[in-house]
Formats: structure tokens, sequence, C-alpha cells
């Protein structure tokens, strides 16, 4: 009797497949060594900046993300964020990344010292790409840490494919064994600032005797970083360096006029001007107040400018 209820039971398994495999499958999900949701891990990201300029958009402009996360090798898609350390990163690559899948994430190098300066030159020329043209995907970056390390390490040995699987027992292992994830990054939408001034700051030593008489040195620098993502911006050399110089200059300067002996037949015009890597419109709004003014051009009388830009 328990036999020919056991043979009867079978072909009813035989004849409805798909409700055997909803009956084996969560016997596959428990036995496997890795849980398909084990975790979450949150980490800062940082939004690729967007800008026009004269008319022509740059940059990101998207911001929210909700999508699985895919290395270099295995994403296809749309439904994709790809996931990748920026060494391993190319021009063409990006192009390709931008045009169809749905996001980036770019994970910075652990410490940017240890780069040979060929691989500063190939990343410098990446980010200026990357800044050239309008992108229409998230573009999110992230500083290297142990933890997200393990995820880039997990995304790209991870068994998750779109290939078509030969049989449907490779099909069902690939989709226990392999490890997901999901990028969340939720923010509004994206949208252009419209109360953004650019501030320039400027100082004048007088030279000795008659002033509006007399001859004009300026000496200029824009105080402004620029990067991929405004807030990696640390600018240094660009243009941290060049503030340094007016300031030592200024410096100098103002115990020189001081005395009499030392004071110059000549002023001294000292200006940091803003967005000096955005085709220098804060030097050029400088220069547009000056000749709208009232008051006469500093600079009409210029007979050296000075431009500290490292």
């Amino acid at each position: 009797m328990w036999f020919n209820e056991a043979d009867e039971l079978n072909e009813i398994f035989k004849g409805y497949f798909p409700y055997y495999l909803l009956l084996a499958l969560p016997i596959f999900i428990i036995i496997s060594p890795i849980n398909p949701v084990g975790a979450s891990h949150e980490f800062p990201v940082y939004r690729m900046q967007q800008y026009d300029l004269h008319g022509v958009p740059h940059g990101c402009r998207n911001a929210p993300v909700n999508l699985e996360a895919r290395s270099l090798s295995s994403w296809s898609t749309f439904r994709h964020c790809v996931v990748a350390r920026l060494q391993d990163i190319s021009s063409n690559k990006f192009r390709e990344i931008r045009a169809k899948a749905g996001a980036l994430l770019v994970v910075l190098p652990r410490n940017m010292n240890l780069l040979s300066q060929e691989e500063r030159k190939v990343l410098m020329d990446l980010e200026k790409d990357m800044l050239s043209q309008e992108v229409f995907i998230p573009v999110y970056f992230s500083v290297w840490t142990p933890e997200l390390q393990d995820i880039v390490d997990d995304v790209t040995n991870s068994l998750l494919t779109d290939e078509k699987a030969s049989t449907a027992a490779q099909a069902l292992l690939h989709s226990v064994s392999a490890n997901g994830y999901q990028i969340v990054i939720n923010t509004n939408k994206a949208s252009p600032r419209s109360d953004v001034n650019i501030a320039s700051i400027q100082g004048k030593l007088s030279g000795y005797g008659i002033e509006d008489k007399l001859p004009t040195i300026a000496i200029v620098a824009h105080y402004d970083s620029f990067g991929v993502a405004p807030e990696l911006s640390f600018g240094a050399d660009s243009n941290g360096s060049g503030v340094a110089v007016l300031l030592e200059l200024a410096r100098l300067f103002s115990s020189l006029y001081a005395s009499t002996v030392t004071h110059a037949r000549m002023n001294i015009l000292f200006l940091l001007s803003g967005a000096g890597k955005l085709n220098y419109q804060g030097s050029k709004k400088w220069l547009e107040d000056q000749l709208d003014g009232v008051e006469v051009s500093l600079l009409q009388d210029a007979n050296f400018i000075l431009c500290l830009d490292s």
C-alpha cells in the first residue's frame, strides 16, 4: 500500500516538474554555504560632479541607484551597477559602461602615493575624459576600505552570469552559490543649482606717489580645487600651492612697502578668484565687474599680470 502511494506521488512530481523544483530549491538554499541575505554594508560614496559650461553639459546627470552589483567582466545590461577599481577602468571601458550599464561605482586606490607616474597620468587622462562628456548614468566614487575590497573581490569572483547554463542543474547551482549584492543609494534626483555665486578676494598695495598715475602689477591665483568628484578634490597642486605663493608674496611686499626706502613706485594688486578650472570664470567675472564699475578699472594701467596656476 505504501509503495503504491509512493508511486502515485512520484507520478505527480513527474507531471509537474516546476512544483518539484520549488520543493527542492529551499533545501539547496539551506545547505548552501553562502547565505543569500547574509548582511548589509554601508560606506560613504561621492557623486561625480555635473556642470554646464557655456551651455555645454558635463558630468553625471543622475543620482539614485538600486541595482544589482556586477564586475567589469560580468555586467551586460542597464539593470547592473558596475563595481570596479579605478585602476581597472580605461577610457574605452568607461564609454561602454556609460552607454549600456545602469550605474558605476568606482573604488579608489588604497594609497595614491604608491602609484607610479605612468599610472597617475593614465588616471588623470581618464578623469579628463570622464568630465569631457555628458554622463546619463549615476557615477559614484568610494575610498578604499578592507570591507569594500572584500565586496569587490566577491563580485569579481562571483558565479553570477547572464550566459545561459548548459544544464538545469548548473543554472540551479549558480543561483544558490553565487554572491549577490544590491547597490542602493537613496538620494534625491539631481538638479541644477541656481544660487551659486563665484566669490573673489582682492587686496592692493599702493605704490609710492600718486596712485592713479602709477603702473600696476597684478598677481592672480584661483583658490578652488577641481576634480571628478568635488568632495575628493584636495587641491594641493591645483591650486593650493599657487594660493600659498600669492599669500607669501603679499606678506613680503607688505613688509617692503612699509618702509619709504623700499616703497616702489608701482601698485601691486593681489587677486584670488574662483572657478579657475571652469575656464577661469571667476577671473572673467571680476574683470567684467571692474570694467562695468563706476570707479576706474584697477587694471587699466597694468604693466604685468602674473598667473599662479600650479
